[in-house]
C-alpha cells in the first residue's frame, strides 16, 4: 500500500463529485447547496468511513483490516476517506402551521383593536349629533360592526368601524368647509358695512389651524364663536341667511315625499332678492312664513309616511331581513312626530328610506 495509491482511492484533481439526493434520489454531479429537483437543502459533513485501498470497500475510519478482502492496515492512515456526503437539513415549519400562527396572531390585534376604534368614533359621532349633522350612513356602519362582533367575525366588525370612522369625519370636514365659506360670506358682508372683518377672518384662520392637527371639536367650537360675533357685526343677516338655508333644506326633503312647496320656493326667491337688496329684516320675514307654509301641511305627511314605512318594515321583516336599523329609526320619527319636531322627524324617514335601501 503505497502514498500513491491512497491518493488515487481518495479522488484526483479534477474528479467530479457525484451522490444521489437523500430526498428525492435524483443523481446530482458537482456540489451543490440543493437538489435541482426537490429543492432540498445539504449539508456537507465528513462521514467517518473510509475506503479499503486494496478493494475499495467502506470500512470504519478506526479499522485494523477490511472486513470484506481482509487487507491488513498498517495504520488509521491507510484507508482513503470516503468523500464527504450531502445530508439533507431538516425540514423547515410547515407553511401551513405557519399560515394559522399567524392568522391567530392577526386575529387577535384586531381584537384589541376593536374596542379603541369604537372609542375613536363616540366622540365624533356625539359632536355630528350636537351640530344637527345627518351621520346615517356612519350610524348604519356602526349597527353592522356590532352585529358582526356578535357574530364573532372580527375582521369585518373593524372594518365596518373604520369606514364608520372616514364617513364620519368627511362629513364633519364638509360641514367646517361650508362654515368656512359662510364666515368668509359674513366678512363681506361685515366689509361693506363699514364694520371691521378682522375677528371673523380670525376665526377662520383658527378653524383651519385646529382641523390642521386632528381638532375637530376645537374647530367647530371656534366656528360657532365666529357666527356669534358676525351677528354683532352684521345685525339681523345671520339670523335670516340661516332661515333661508333651514327653508332651502327643507324643501328639498319635502320634495322626496312629493309635499306641494311651490308656494314655500316663491317665498323662499323672494327673501333671497331682499338679502341681496340688504333688506335683512324682510329676507327673514319671507324665510320664516315659506318655513310655516310647508309645516303646516307636515303632520298629515308624517303620518301617512310613517303608516307606509311601517308596512315596509313588517314586509322586510316578513322576508327574514336584518330589520334593527328600520326599528330604530322608525321610532325616533314617530316620537319626534309626537313632539312636534316636524323637520327631525322628516329627516329620520329619509335616512328610513335610504337604509331600507341597503338591507
Amino acid at each position: 500500500m503505497t502514498e500513491d495509491k491512497l491518493a488515487g482511492a481518495s479522488g484526483s484533481e479534477g474528479e467530479e463529485f457525484e451522490f444521489d439526493c437523500p430526498q428525492c434520489g435524483v443523481h446530482i454531479k458537482g456540489e451543490v447547496s440543493k437538489c435541482p429537483k426537490c429543492g432540498v437543502e445539504f449539508v456537507i459533513e465528513e462521514v467517518v468511513e473510509v475506503q479499503c485501498p486494496v478493494c475499495g470497500k467502506t470500512v470504519p475510519a478506526d479499522a485494523k483490516s477490511c472486513q470484506s478482502c481482509g487487507a491488513q492496515f498498517e495504520s488509521e492512515a491507510a484507508a482513503a476517506p470516503m468523500p464527504p456526503q450531502p445530508v439533507a437539513s431538516p425540514p423547515p415549519a410547515s407553511a401551513p402551521d405557519l399560515a394559522v400562527q399567524k392568522e391567530k396572531e392577526d386575529q387577535e390585534a384586531l381584537r384589541k383593536r376593536f374596542p379603541q376604534l369604537v372609542a375613536e368614533v363616540k366622540p365624533l359621532l356625539a359632536l355630528a349629533n350636537e351640530y344637527g349633522m345627518n351621520v346615517s350612513e356612519g350610524r348604519r356602519l356602526i349597527d353592522k360592526a356590532v352585529r358582526a362582533g356578535k357574530d364573532n367575525d372580527v375582521i369585518a366588525a373593524v372594518n365596518y368601524v373604520k369606514e364608520c370612522k372616514a364617513s364620519i369625519i368627511s362629513a364633519l370636514n364638509g360641514r367646517l368647509d361650508h362654515d368656512v365659506e359662510y364666515l368668509e360670506k359674513l366678512a363681506k358682508v361685515a366689509k361693506s358695512l363699514n364694520t371691521s372683518p378682522d375677528v371673523l377672518l380670525d376665526s377662520i384662520k383658527v378653524i383651519n389651524e385646529k382641523r390642521a392637527i386632528g381638532d375637530l371639536e376645537g374647530a367647530f367650537k371656534e366656528s360657532a364663536n365666529g357666527r356669534k360675533q358676525a351677528e354683532k357685526l352684521t345685525g339681523k343677516y345671520v339670523e335670516a341667511n340661516e332661515l333661508c338655508e333651514g327653508l332651502e333644506k327643507l324643501i328639498q326633503s319635502s320634495e322626496r315625499f312629493y309635499v306641494d312647496v311651490r308656494e314655500a320656493r316663491k317665498l323662499l326667491g323672494e327673501a333671497k332678492d331682499a338679502g341681496e337688496h340688504g333688506d335683512w329684516s324682510m329676507m327673514g320675514i319671507l324665510a320664516r312664513k315659506g318655513n310655516e307654509e310647508i309645516l303646516k301641511t307636515m303632520p298629515d305627511i308624517l303620518n301617512s309616511e310613517l303608516k307606509k314605512a311601517k308596512t315596509m318594515l313588517l314586509d322586510a321583516k316578513a322576508e327574514g331581513k336584518d330589520v334593527t336599523m328600520l326599528v330604530k329609526l322608525l321610532k325616533e320619527a314617530g316620537n319626534a312626530h309626537r313632539q312636534k319636531r316636524y323637520e327631525e322627524s322628516l329627516d329620520r324617514l329619509i335616512e328610513f328610506k335610504t337604509e331600507s335601501k341597503h338591507i
